[in-house]
């Protein structure tokens, strides 16, 4: 038999094409937590400065007992305060898809709307990573250089905390290394541990973002959590609300351009668009301007362990 009207043949003379782009889309995996909620948030100055000034205040004050009922023979006592900077400074990303690749878009593969959620979910992404980069400012330290991290560490930043003075509500910001090893180590625990409701939770698979809690504490998993000790270690949180602080600075005043040339925009960030004619292409560029800050060093203890 021949002259069949494969595919086969087809394919070769042009009547076919290997491939087609498909409008189906698969997403890798990847992490998209944002831990800005962790924070907390202070309103950025707008007079003049990109940084505040915060006064902390030290309370607590007791009474003295007087040196009789008409002297009080005491001393003048006055607040106990500090201060610390926060400062926001500007932080972006950029994209620039050529005329040819929007001209050849559809409707549900990868297009300039899909462009755009990459950019506008960046802003708590990097809330996040700044979030975590201030874990190593933090002078307190549970874990052991190379040791895989256990129940004993958890329990270890619990009572340091508590020494503190630190309230009840805890959170605690782990690599998924540090996760897994907890999972591990929760497995091994016996006595009245084991009967916990909250221990038999802390081994379900939930995923990146929050892991559960355990203790009272509110586990969260970040693969944002950096390497420490030459990459030989991870470098986790566990912490109190108040720890750290954030400011987002407002963007309203410098969108003042062209308002076609603005894609999206809110308080906090805008993606702005620009032409370059002359090569058929346009940029779209998101503009934030984020700033953290350690705001009391004694309501956090790192948590280092091996990666």
């Amino acid at each position: 038999m021949a002259n069949e009207s494969s595919y086969a043949t087809y394919l070769s003379n042009g009547g076919r094409v290997a491939r087609l782009l498909s409008d189906m889309m698969h997403v890798n995996l990847y992490d998209p937590t944002g831990l800005r909620f962790l924070m907390d948030y202070k309103e950025p100055a707008m007079m003049g400065s990109a940084t505040l000034n915060i006064t902390k205040i030290t309370r607590g004050l007791v009474l003295s007992a007087a040196s009789s009922e008409i002297s009080g023979g005491g001393s003048n006592s006055i607040p106990t305060t500090t201060n610390y900077d926060l400062t926001y400074a500007r932080y972006y990303a950029k994209m620039q898809p050529t005329d040819l690749f929007v001209m050849t878009q559809d409707g549900q593969a990868l297009n300039l709307d899909y462009l755009f959620g990459i950019l506008s979910e960046a802003r708590d992404l990097t809330l996040t990573d700044l979030l975590v980069a201030l874990f190593a400012n933090v002078s307190g330290n549970v874990g052991t250089s190379g040791v895989n991290l256990s129940v004993d560490d958890i329990f270890s930043a619990m009572y340091y905390l508590n020494l503190q003075n630190n309230p009840a509500a805890l959170a605690c910001v782990l690599h998924p290394q540090q996760i897994n090893d907890l999972i591990d180590s929760t497995r091994g625990e016996t006595g009245a541990f084991q009967f916990r409701a909250d221990a038999q939770g802390i081994l379900a698979p939930t995923g990146v973002g929050f892991r559960g809690q355990l203790l009272g504490v509110q586990f969260y998993q970040s693969d944002s959590v950096v390497t420490a000790n030459a990459g030989a270690d991870r470098r986790g949180c566990m912490f109190s609300a108040g720890a750290f602080a954030y400011t987002m600075g407002k963007v309203d005043p410098a969108m003042q351009i062209n308002p076609a040339d603005i894609i999206y925009g809110d308080t906090e960030m805008f993606i702005e668009r620009a032409r370059d004619a002359d090569n058929a292409m346009s940029s779209y560029l998101v503009n934030a301007y984020p700033g953290t800050a350690e705001q009391e060093d004694l309501r956090a203890v790192r948590i280092t362990t091996d990666a």
